[in-house]
């Protein structure tokens, strides 16, 4: 029960948003009634779908998690019905994390993260390592370390030396406060992944080295159907990079930013010229002036130049992510 003066494990909501998810919805469910950890609530927000979702939510009232439940009447954009479900998370959790309605947890999953969470109360953000899409994948950490100082983090992330996962992470509730809305409406299509760096400038990142969560890929994803044809993170990714990196990169910060640039005009020009796909490069353009960021003829030479001067050596060439 959630409150149970006899339950001393500090209470955790996992949070569901869903629109029309009955395809998945009751694995996710499921996945999280099995959880070994004492003390949960699955806070779970419909999104006004109009498939068979609500009556999956109802067939998993009375089981051993409780449920906290939501319902929009009209349907709200994604990080509005995200931010939705936040307000919906009890006073008294500890901590909470988002589990979209076609993941699942492992049924260690909570219990580890808590563990390693409470080891360290300078903790804000605990990840682990996932199955994505039935595979399995080396996300760079180093083994022999669970704690990483949050602008060491930060430095490995940008470098694509230590990947997170932004929704398979749990953060302590005092998160919340750290911006309102907690998910930024202005920041495309990594809202997530946004909140999670924001959240390592406040602390440490914990990292279990475990494959604690399964994250689906199909069609119906917003990664499968739009992130991946059009290149969307691409984008984002500089977008973050100006939002989170330069207090933990200092002085090298411009000199990085600039070589992302330069790799990502070049993809650009791949993009129109080699793969002959006008509407991605034409999205990018519109992408990049909102970001008073778009390329000139000076800007393409430039990082034709760049290309010449890393195959020479004279420059070192991108990390590699994105891809």
């Amino acid at each position: 029960m959630i409150n149970d003066p006899k339950n001393s494990a500090p209470l955790v909501a996992v949070v569901t948003p869903v629109y029309n998810g009955a395809e998945f919805l009751a694995d996710a469910m499921e996945s999280v009634q099995a959880q070994t950890y004492p003390n949960i609530v699955h806070v779970i927000l419909d999104n006004a779908s109009t498939d068979a979702t609500p009556e999956i939510i109802a067939a998993f009232k009375n089981r051993k998690v409780p449920l906290i439940l939501g319902h929009n009447d009209s349907l709200l954009p994604m990080d509005q019905n995200w931010n939705a479900a936040l307000e919906l998370i009890p006073a008294d959790a500890a901590y909470f994390r988002v589990l979209c309605a076609d993941d699942m947890l492992m049924p260690e999953a909570t219990r580890r993260m808590v563990a390693l969470a409470e080891s360290d109360p300078t903790i804000t953000v605990v990840s682990t390592s996932v199955q994505r899409g039935g595979k399995s994948y080396d996300v760079g950490w180093p083994n022999d370390r669970s704690v990483f100082e949050g602008d060491e983090a930060l430095r490995r992330y940008f470098t694509n030396a230590g990947a997170i996962e932004a929704l398979q992470v749990m953060m302590r509730r005092d998160a919340l406060n750290s911006a309102r809305p907690f998910f930024d409406l202005n920041v495309g299509h990594s809202s997530d992944i946004d909140a999670a760096l924001r959240m390592l400038k406040y602390g440490r990142f914990g990292y279990v080295h475990e494959i604690l969560c399964q994250v689906r890929e199909h069609e119906g994803s917003t990664t499968v159907s739009e992130m991946h044809p059009l290149k969307i993170h691409f984008n984002d990714f500089l977008i973050m990079m100006r939002r989170h990196a330069r207090e933990a990169f200092g002085a090298e910060y411009d000199d990085i930013e600039r070589r992302y640039l330069r790799f990502y005009f070049r993809r650009l020009l791949r993009w129109r010229f080699i793969n002959g796909d006008a509407r991605i490069f034409a999205v990018h353009m519109d992408l990049l002036k909102r970001i008073e960021s778009r390329p000139g003829l000076i800007d393409f030479a430039d990082s034709f130049l760049d290309l010449i001067l890393e195959k020479t050596g004279l420059r070192p060439a991108w990390y590699g992510y994105p891809w």
